[in-house]
């Protein structure tokens, strides 16, 4: 039994609700490949890296930021992982989410290494945000635990 699977939507849109795809990817993995699992999560497809050079490419950039910036969600924005986990660098680099890590965009802290880790001052920190927030506050919201919403 696999533990957990994640998906994210192959194309310029949010992902269907995670219950729903959830009942779906089981009977389909089932059937079709006797794999049964726990829980589905449904993760946003972030415009950072490959997939930015992806809708840059094809033209969809600006139509995708704009159904993530008319989806914004206050509820799902409450649950994003920036809000209560720190993502640590292989040099020890602390960032407040994996995405941030990805562009080298790291907390905006004094102890922004894992050697001058406080807590205090992490939790009281302003989180770095850009454009591509918006994925994890659209819709149901994503996060490294699917929706957040």
């Amino acid at each position: 039994m696999v533990s957990t699977v994640t998906w994210a939507p192959a194309g310029a849109f949010l992902p269907a609700s995670q219950r729903t795809l959830e009942g779906q990817f089981r009977k389909v993995l089932s059937e079709e490949f006797g794999i049964a699992f726990n829980q589905l999560f449904a993760i946003t497809n972030m415009p950072v890296s490959r997939y930015l050079e992806f809708l840059l490419r094809s033209g969809n950039y600006a139509s995708y930021m704009e159904k993530l910036v008319t989806a914004f969600n206050p509820a799902a924005a409450a649950g994003v992982m920036c809000r209560n986990t720190i993502s640590v660098g292989w040099d020890g680099m602390l960032y407040d989410c994996d995405f941030n890590q990805m562009l080298e965009l790291p907390v905006q802290a004094a102890s922004r290494h894992i050697a001058h880790y406080n807590a205090r001052e992490l939790k009281d920190r302003d989180i770095v945000v850009r454009q591509h927030c918006y994925g994890c506050t659209a819709g149901a919201g994503s996060s490294c635990g699917g929706a957040t919403a």
